[in-house]
């Protein structure tokens, strides 16, 4: 473009073109062709000069390479945080239940859910309103054995820990309401377990991946928030992750 502007070239029919509608040129009076009405002056070829000069600066500002600083970015995570223990401490599961709507949560034997909040809270939450859909690792099928030696465990424990869970979710259907029971709904699934996922009224998720000879519970944790300005940001992922599994899965009739 330079050489355009010395005069030592000269730019592409389309590139002129595409120059003097974008900053609104007469190319009859501004590229140096003669008319009856009138020719050139100095400021129409300064007004040339400075519109190749920003269209320069646009074609160097979408080709450049990116800066270091524009390759790293968190996208739409929140936090991160180096255990469970450590991301329920910042964001306490009854708090979490107590202000939503709708939580699916996914993974192994949801501890989180079923351990730590009484029946007769958890009964309450769903009562005024809370719909859970709760996809339990199927604790008959093979992934369930996989985990079990892969964490070091004895044939069966964490089989019984998911029952055990199980039943918990069992005992707060038949506290409910003929109407809140139909807020409860659990499923099973029969595939290696890759993440623990707790999705929040479809804008905040909390996500812990499953890692080789570390328990679930000592897994780094993160804190993702749907946000508008990152499309391609990972709470999409992760919504998709449990939709999809939970549409493969096995209905659990108590």
């Amino acid at each position: 473009m330079s050489n355009w502007i010395k005069g030592r070239a000269r730019p592409p029919a389309d590139v002129v073109l595409a120059a003097a509608s974008l900053y609104g040129l007469s190319l009859d009076s501004r590229l140096g062709v003669e008319t009856t009405a009138a020719t050139p002056g100095p400021e129409g070829i300064d007004e040339l000069r400075g519109a190749v000069h920003r269209l320069e600066a646009l074609v160097h500002e979408r080709l450049a390479p990116p800066s270091e600083q524009s390759l790293i970015s968190t996208r739409d995570v929140r936090g991160v945080f180096a255990t469970r223990s450590e991301a329920q401490s910042a964001v306490p599961v009854l708090r979490t239940l107590a202000s939503a709507e709708h939580v699916d949560a996914m993974g192994l034997s949801l501890n989180a859910l079923c351990q730590t909040v009484s029946d007769v809270t958890l009964a309450e939450l769903v009562e005024n309103g809370l719909t859970l859909r709760c996809l339990f690792l199927d604790p008959d099928g093979k992934a369930t054995k996989a985990r079990e030696l892969e964490e070091g465990h004895p044939v069966g424990h964490l089989a019984k820990l998911t029952r055990a869970n199980l039943l918990v979710i069992q005992r707060l259907r038949e506290r409910l309401t003929p109407e809140a029971e139909g807020r409860v709904q659990v499923r099973t699934y029969d595939e290696p377990v890759r993440f623990n996922i707790t999705n929040i009224d479809g804008t905040r998720s909390l996500v812990q991946p499953y890692l080789p000879n570390l328990r679930g519970l000592d897994a780094p944790t993160f804190l993702i928030e749907a946000d508008d300005g990152e499309p391609h940001g990972l709470f999409p992922v992760f919504e998709r992750i449990f939709t999809e599994t939970w549409e493969r899965s096995r209905v659990v009739k108590y």
